[in-house]
């Protein structure tokens, strides 16, 4: 800073300038990351932690500011921000799935001098490396999640789930069993008294479902999954990735658009979530749901649904334009690898949930594009209803193969 000083005297003026230099008041900060993994298979979720000191005569926590981060994984570069807790801590995950080779991710925190506010704070920054393998069948157990009334009987089931179980098998991927005392694959079902509930609460049900089957089959409570889902199926495992801890004992039906229809009685019941689920694939799930006025003389010829009572909990949360459709959105999250796949097999109302320009009917059921998500694939099979072809509603996840190939290829790939 100069300072420059003039004065008058009898009208002769003098003057004299100096110069001042002026240092800010930096309190020195430090900055440690920890990682609750040192290799993690690719698609498996890392916990990441920061810890922010500030040295005021002593090292402190500091709290409530802002960290920076940066994930390096070969040529692709993540960047991210936290906010330090009350005990200076910021966490964050991390998730990578499609590693070909081991590759080593580069984590970066830093914590920039700040000169701005009340207190100057100089910077901080630490890193480590992580090592990410790719993953191979097996890695991880795929839960098999069927659609509405899909375990009504067990002849449904076995359509829905035997020829896949059996690719899946045969290629080295496990199938998670829900009934170990029982030979071969059990698949998950559906109870009789769920029928009368919403989807929420159906997939609470479900994730204990799931960690039951995850203890009896030897494996850890937050064992990373792959989830293969069909129809409805597909909204429930929606959810579970999507609303992590939510509180879904009650529905209110009179929701004016303000927060969530579904509440509860203060304990968190979806105890499944992202950070557990690697790939999430989901074939004819109407997550922009479907028209209300589905022809129900073509769903027991062409679909084989013998029995569709419209007023059941869960019926009214597929039609277009639900409050659990609008509630629940029509984007997912980054920390799942989401892949829809629908058929078209030239019945219906065209529409284009893609925004492609190229619409598309339905199944039969489920029209051809509602299983897309915002910036997600979608893979559409043009065919005919079984007999003449496997594009129908129920035939695309029962016999189709070129739908059995691509499950199998994004399981890893």
């Amino acid at each position: 800073v100069k300072v420059i000083a003039k004065v008058k005297i009898n009208g002769k003026e003098y003057g004299a300038i100096c110069n001042i230099t002026i240092h800010p008041k930096l309190y020195q900060t430090a900055l440690k990351i920890e990682s609750n993994k040192k290799e993690m298979i690719a698609g498996e979720t890392c916990f990441l932690k920061a810890y922010l000191f500030v040295n005021v005569g002593s090292w402190v926590p500091l709290a409530n500011k802002t960290i920076e981060w940066k994930f390096i994984v070969g040529n692709d570069t993540i960047i991210k921000k936290t906010k330090t807790n009350a005990q200076g801590i910021a966490k964050i995950p991390f998730f990578y799935s499609n590693a070909l080779e081991n590759i080593t991710a580069i984590i970066e925190a830093n914590f920039p001098r700040n000169l701005s506010g009340d207190i100057d704070y100089d910077g901080s920054k630490a890193n480590l490396t992580l090592k990410i393998i790719p993953e191979k069948p097996g890695d991880f157990p795929v839960v098999l999640i069927h659609g509405w009334v899909g375990s009504i009987s067990d002849a449904l089931l076995n359509f829905t789930w035997y020829n896949l179980t059996q690719k899946l098998i045969a290629n080295g991927f496990k199938v998670l069993d829900f009934d170990i005392t029982k030979p071969g694959i059990q698949w998950l079902t559906y109870e009789p008294n769920w029928g009368e509930h919403h989807i929420p609460w159906i997939a609470a049900k479900v994730c204990d479902k799931i960690k039951e089957a995850l203890i009896l089959n030897g494996y850890p409570l937050n064992q990373t999954i792959d989830i293969v889902a069909h129809s409805m199926g597909g909204l429930v495992a929606r959810f579970m990735a999507e609303h992590y801890m939510a509180d879904v004992d009650y529905w209110n039906d009179n929701w004016n658009g303000t927060g969530y229809p579904w509440y509860g009685d203060g304990d968190p019941d979806i105890t499944i979530g992202p950070y557990q689920i690697d790939d999430l694939i989901v074939v004819g799930t109407p997550c922009h749901g479907v028209p209300p006025n589905i022809n129900e003389t073509l769903l027991k010829t062409i679909i084989k649904y013998a029995f569709f009572p419209w007023w059941m909990a869960q019926v009214p949360d597929m039609i277009y334009n639900s409050p659990f459709l609008q509630a629940m959105g029509y984007k997912t999250i980054d920390l799942i690898d989401y892949y829809a796949v629908g058929g078209d097999i030239g019945i219906g109302e065209e529409v284009d949930f893609d925004g492609d320009g190229i619409p598309h009917r339905s199944d039969g059921l489920c029209p051809t594009e509602s299983p897309y998500l915002e910036g997600r694939p979608l893979f559409i099979l043009v065919g005919a209803a079984w007999p003449a072809g496997e594009e129908d509603h129920l035939s695309l996840i029962g016999i189709n193969d070129t739908v059995h190939q691509y499950i199998m290829k994004h399981l890893i790939n």
